[in-house]
């Protein structure tokens, strides 16, 4: 046995993490559930402050934010005007998130 632990190495137990780092990672703060999001495929419009228009598609939103898909990989800028009139959202939105072509934006 001692030439395969040689070759192989000695079999080493796993460190155990802290208790509270699991409690942590497993029970989120529990006192602000997630907001309940309607998933949809509609049409939406962002304008830029400048007047750039993009059109795009809403996948999900609920009453804070809303995330979004465009046809191309482009970076918004942090502040937009949101007008998807099919689902009832219009007005200032701030960028939360970007990830390749989709998009999570805040009603502010």
């Amino acid at each position: 046995m001692a030439l395969l632990d040689r070759i192989f190495g000695s079999k080493k137990t796993a460190a155990v993490p802290a208790a509270e780092r699991v409690d942590q990672v497993v029970a989120p703060d529990k006192d602000t559930p997630r907001p309940v999001r309607a998933m949809v495929y509609r049409e939406v419009t962002v304008m830029y402050e400048s007047g750039y228009t993009r059109k795009g598609v809403v996948l999900d939103h609920s009453d804070h934010g809303v995330r979004l898909r465009f046809s191309t990989v482009e970076r918004l800028p942090d502040e937009v005007r949101l007008k998807a009139d099919a689902v009832g959202l219009s007005g200032a939105a701030r960028v939360v998130w970007q990830e390749g072509s989709e998009v999570g934006l805040t009603m502010v």
